[in-house]
């Protein structure tokens, strides 16, 4: 029975990816990319990857679907109706049809021939779980066993964000009143009870990630999504510039890495080794600070201002 569903899953996932970039319509396109999102969590669920299901519909549907709604919304009236009318040239066509057949057959043959049989670093990671400080094979590999990738992952996640910056800094869009304005009284009421629920839920994320599925990033994605909530409610209000405060937050994650592992050195005598009696309080406030982080990073994208203010609702 479940092969069947798998079955369907896959079909659906192809047949939403194929209408994703044939529509013509930008905001049936965005829709389209959100189930997509919400469909490959339930996808990595059933691969029994719980953290990647999590970031998948944190991140990649929710987060993302509300930036790709924000873009919309930004757009004039005739461009947000006005796209894929112009078809690439038939040999264009025929070469990107057969490439991408090239590639699927490709990684078909190349996961075909992988050895079944248990090994490699996967076994060897579970096998030192004791020594990385938490019971969560995915946390001990970022924060421990592979913790160089996680700090220039945040690198990552900061130049996008100036990068965005950047961009925006060269359009001349303004918000509209409405954007910043709540006309109906249901939406701070619905902020109100849900926005705190969401905060909570974040902060259980990023703690649960030392034990169970969750960790940094999962939980700064949701407490990013509080943050979403309380700006389309009018809490929050984008500003053209950025508080000290701002700033310190937005590397906190990366300069508290960095030291830990930097300030250890004289006690392991290497960078980034953690003393066994100390490791998980150290990786804990990691974890936090990395959270912070990335949910003030992603928010800043959302609202495409370089600080934030309270607002008056």
């Amino acid at each position: 029975m479940m092969a069947l569903f798998d079955a369907l899953l896959v079909f659906i996932l192809v047949l939403l990816a194929w209408r994703c970039v044939t529509v013509t319509d930008v905001f049936r396109a965005i829709v389209l990319f959100i189930v997509i999102g919400l469909l490959l969590g339930l996808s990595w669920a059933r691969l029994e990857a719980p953290d990647l299901a999590l970031a998948e519909t944190a991140i990649g549907a929710g987060l993302l679907g509300v930036l790709l709604l924000g873009t919309w919304r930004a757009l004039d009236a005739g461009e947000r109706h006005a796209c894929g009318h112009d078809r690439a040239p038939l040999p264009a066509r025929w070469l990107a049809g057969i490439g991408s057949a090239g590639f699927g057959l490709a990684m078909l043959v190349a996961l075909t021939s992988l050895d079944g049989h248990p090994g490699g670093a996967g076994e060897l990671a579970l096998n030192n779980l004791d020594a990385a400080g938490t019971e969560q094979p995915v946390t001990a590999v970022l924060l421990n066993f592979r913790s160089y990738d996680t700090l220039l992952e945040m690198g990552v996640v900061l130049m996008a964000l100036i990068g965005a910056l950047l961009c925006r800094a060269a359009l001349t869009y303004q918000p509209r009143a409405e954007d910043v304005t709540v006309d109906t009284p249901l939406v701070p009421v619905l902020v109100t009870a849900f926005a705190p629920a969401v905060l909570l839920m974040g902060v259980y994320l990023v703690w649960a990630g030392t034990h169970s599925p969750g960790g940094a990033f999962q939980g700064g994605a949701t407490l990013a999504g509080a943050g979403v909530l309380l700006v389309l409610g009018g809490r929050l209000h984008g500003v053209p510039h950025t508080a000290l405060i701002t700033r310190a937050l937005l590397v906190l994650g990366t300069v508290v890495f960095t030291a830990a592992g930097l300030l250890l050195i004289p006690l392991e005598g290497a960078f980034m080794a953690y003393p066994p009696d100390f490791i998980y309080p150290v990786m804990l406030v990691i974890e936090y600070s990395l959270a912070l982080s990335i949910a003030l990073s992603l928010l800043l994208l959302f609202t495409g201002t370089h600080g934030l203010r309270r607002g008056e609702s």
